[in-house]
C-alpha cells in the first residue's frame, strides 16, 4: 500500500515537472510558477534521487551524493520506493509547499489545496502593505543582534534584520527600499561604533563592545528613571506644601469668628 501511494503521488506530481531552472527573483516569472520537484532518498541521509521521468515499473532521474552538485543518471525500480522517504515540493506562485506524506499530497492535490495558502498569503500581504513600518530604534536593533548571536545566528545583514523585525513580507512592502537603506546605515554606525566587527570578507558579527553599549544604555535608563522618580516626589511634596500654604492664607484672610 505504501509503495502504491508513493507511486501515485509521484505520477500526479510529474504531470507538471519543474523546469531545469526555477525562477526565484524575477517576480513576473515567479507568479507564473505551478510545477513540482520530486525527490526521494534514504531516511536520515543526504543522498537524494531527483525524478526526471516516470516509465513503466521505474523512475529515471539523477542521483546526488550528499549536497554535492555532482550527479549521475540512475533508474530506480518501483519496488525500491519502500526504503526511501519521499519529498514533493510544489512551486505555486510565490509559495513553496512541501509534502513528505504521499497520502496527504494526493488528497490535497485532489482538492486543490494550494489555492488556500496562496490566497491567504495574498490577502495577508495586501493588509501588511497597507501598514506603515516604523523604523526601530538603534538600541532595539542592538538587543536583537545580541540575542541572535547568543542563539547561534552570528552573521549580520540588513535583510536578516528586516525579516526578524517585520517578517518575510517586507520584501514586497512599498517601504522596503527606504527601510533597507536605513538598516544598512545603522549597521554602518554599529561598525563605526565598534558594536560590530568584520569576520571574513563579507561577514559581520557582533563585537564585545555591543555589551558595553547596552550596559551603558541600561545604566542611563536607570539613572533617568531614578531622576524621574525624584522629580515626581518633589512635585507631590510641592503640591502638598501648596495646599498647606493655601489653607494658612485662607485662615489668615478669613479668621474664624
Amino acid at each position: 500500500m505504501s509503495i502504491y501511494l508513493k507511486q501515485l503521488a509521484i505520477k500526479l506530481a510529474m504531470r507538471k515537472p519543474a523546469p531545469n531552472r526555477i525562477p526565484l527573483s524575477d517576480m513576473a516569472r515567479v507568479r507564473q510558477r505551478d510545477y513540482f520537484v520530486v525527490t526521494f532518498g534514504p531516511e536520515g541521509d543526504r543522498q537524494r534521487f531527483l525524478v526526471r521521468k516516470v516509465v513503466p515499473h521505474s523512475f529515471l532521474g539523477l542521483w546526488f551524493e550528499d549536497k554535492s552538485s555532482k550527479s549521475e543518471e540512475r533508474t530506480i525500480p518501483n519496488e525500491d520506493l519502500a526504503k526511501y522517504e519521499l519529498l514533493i515540493t510544489h512551486y505555486f506562485g510565490e509559495l513553496e509547499i512541501r509534502y513528505s506524506k504521499p497520502l496527504e499530497f494526493i488528497l490535497k492535490h485532489f482538492f486543490k489545496y494550494e489555492y488556500f495558502p496562496y490566497w491567504r498569503e495574498r490577502v495577508g500581504r495586501y493588509l501588511f502593505n497597507q501598514r506603515t513600518l516604523d523604523e526601530k530604534r538603534r538600541i532595539h536593533v542592538l538587543r536583537l543582534l545580541i540575542d541572535n548571536h547568543l542563539n547561534g545566528k552570528s552573521n549580520v545583514s540588513a535583510s536578516d534584520l528586516m525579516s526578524a523585525l517585520y517578517g518575510n513580507r517586507w520584501v514586497h512592502h512599498p517601504q522596503q527600499e527606504q527601510l533597507y537603506e536605513y538598516y544598512n546605515l545603522m549597521i554602518a554606525s554599529f561598525l563605526a561604533g565598534g558594536e560590530l566587527t568584520t569576520a571574513g570578507q563579507h561577514e559581520l558579527q557582533i563585537a564585545p563592545q555591543a555589551l558595553n553599549t547596552l550596559d551603558a544604555y541600561n545604566e542611563e535608563e536607570r539613572r533617568h528613571g531614578g531622576t524621574m522618580s525624584v522629580q515626581r516626589w518633589m512635585l507631590f511634596v510641592t503640591f502638598l506644601v501648596g495646599i498647606a500654604t493655601a489653607v494658612q492664607a485662607y485662615r489668615a484672610l478669613f479668621p474664624p469668628p
